[in-house]
């Protein structure tokens, strides 16, 4: 009776989910889909690979897949990046496919921050097989009667989109804002309008303490955390980190109890407790976390689990002249100041 009331709220989510973006609880481990200002935050090259497999006591539920590449180009202060991401939700097979550019441009503003204003074009595909999802007010076989089936005709569309976003950091803080759907692109399978809400996304946070060795960071504390909003739908996730070489630990909550979703008006807004996990070899990290359900649907969806793997290459600070340009703090987590020599060292910029 459970996995049949569930399965008939997975159809309602997964319509739901055409004016809705994927999401990622390990977002700074998939920092280009968090904000374009990211593009290149490290020194060379990125290559990271993600997978979410939300609900899995449900039989075809959530799932979303991403890969990533950016580099940084110092000779122009530039950073590149691209990223390819598909959702596939429900029984009816909707699958959501994006595919993004990405440019940033780093700027110092003093001798202690920098600001990384970018841009994103995007291209995206939205698909799903109707023949193979059942309404509730779809009528019988050989029924003359219409339902929700009648009102959907596409199967398949397609729209490109803009995002903006600038990001803010220092070797201690760092704060951001990503604006997307700034195209508002109609992705409905209706016959009608209805383009995309604009999507707000603030993050931040804080390098509480750190403990130095050989150059490296050996044991770390921070915190931080994600806010959203998409037209009346908002999500606040808070978390800390603990690094402690070379393994990271991550505690985070996602919910906003002061605040109620529209589909959700009576119910107090609160999501998950996720508990992350991860291991840093140096020039490759794995991630792994859970999703612990505390919402209304609580143990019975089997919450979600989700793996990243970053391998990062060419990281060319040893041969830089001016030292070392700080790494962004969110880009390594808990692991934010790699510095050369420990010390936020100010390059000279060409704005060029």
């Amino acid at each position: 009776m459970i996995k049949k009331l569930l399965n008939i709220i997975l159809v309602f989510c997964s319509f739901t989910a055409v004016a809705q973006d994927p999401h990622f609880s390990q977002f700074y481990a998939n920092p280009l889909y968090l904000s374009p200002s990211l593009a290149g935050a490290t020194d060379g090259g990125r290559l990271i690979v993600n997978y979410r497999n939300q609900w899995p006591e449900v039989s075809k539920a959530f799932s979303t897949y991403s890969i990533s590449f950016d580099n940084f180009f110092s000779k122009f202060n530039s950073g590149i990046g691209f990223y390819l991401i598909q959702d596939k939700a429900g029984s009816a097979g909707l699958t959501t496919t994006n595919a993004a550019f990405q440019y940033s441009y780093n700027l110092v503003i003093s001798d202690y921050w920098q600001i990384i204003p970018a841009i994103q074009f995007a291209y995206g595909n939205k698909a799903v097989d109707f023949s193979k999802a059942i309404f509730p007010d779809q009528p019988p076989i050989n029924s003359s009667s219409s339902g929700a089936y009648d009102r959907l005709s596409n199967e398949q569309v397609h729209y490109i989109d803009l995002a903006s976003s600038v990001f803010l950091y220092s070797p201690k803080y760092w704060i951001g804002l990503t604006v997307d759907h700034l195209a508002k692109p109609n992705y409905t399978f209706m016959n009608e309008d209805a383009k995309a809400e604009l999507k707000y996304v603030v993050f931040g946070g804080m390098n509480i303490w750190s403990e130095r060795r050989r150059n490296a960071i050996q044991h770390a504390f921070s915190a931080s955390f994600r806010y959203q909003r998409q037209d009346q739908f908002n999500q606040l996730d808070l978390g800390v980190y603990w690094h402690n070489s070379p393994l990271e630990i991550g505690v985070w909550y996602r919910g906003l109890p002061v605040f109620n979703n529209a589909h959700e008006s009576a119910a107090v807004n609160q999501d998950a407790i996720i508990a992350l996990l991860a291991y840093d070899l140096g020039s490759i990290r794995i991630g792994y976390s859970y999703d612990i359900t505390i919402g209304s649907l609580g143990w019975s969806t089997a919450g979600a689990h989700e793996l990243s793997l970053i391998f990062e290459f060419n990281q060319r600070a040893r041969y830089r002249s001016g030292g070392r340009r700080p790494a962004v703090p969110c880009s390594e987590t808990a692991n934010p100041l790699n510095s050369i020599g420990g010390k936020y060292t100010r390059q000279k910029r060409k704005l060029y």
